[in-house]
C-alpha cells in the first residue's frame, strides 16, 4: 500500500493501459525478493495480467527476471 502511494503510475504503460497503479509486480518473483523494493514495478491491473500471462514477453521487456539463473 505504501509503495502505490508513491509510484502512483504504471510503470509499463501497454495497450489498453488504465495509467493508475493498482498492482505490485514482482519481477524476480516472490520467494527470497519477496519484500525487495528494488525488485517491484506498479503496474495497473490490466497490465500486470498482461505480463503475467505474456512471460516470455515480460523477459524481453524487462519486467520479469529468468528465476533460474
Amino acid at each position: 500500500e505504501k509503495f502505490l502511494k508513491e509510484y502512483t503510475m504504471c510503470d509499463a504503460h501497454l495497450n489498453e493501459c488504465s495509467t493508475y497503479a493498482t498492482d505490485v509486480h514482482h519481477t524476480a518473483g516472490r520467494g527470497k525478493y519477496y519484500l525487495d523494493i528494488t525488485t517491484w514495478k506498479a503496474l495497473c491491473r490490466k497490465c500486470h495480467m498482461y505480463i503475467e500471462n505474456h512471460p516470455n514477453f515480460a523477459k524481453e521487456m524487462g519486467f520479469s527476471r529468468d528465476r533460474l539463473t
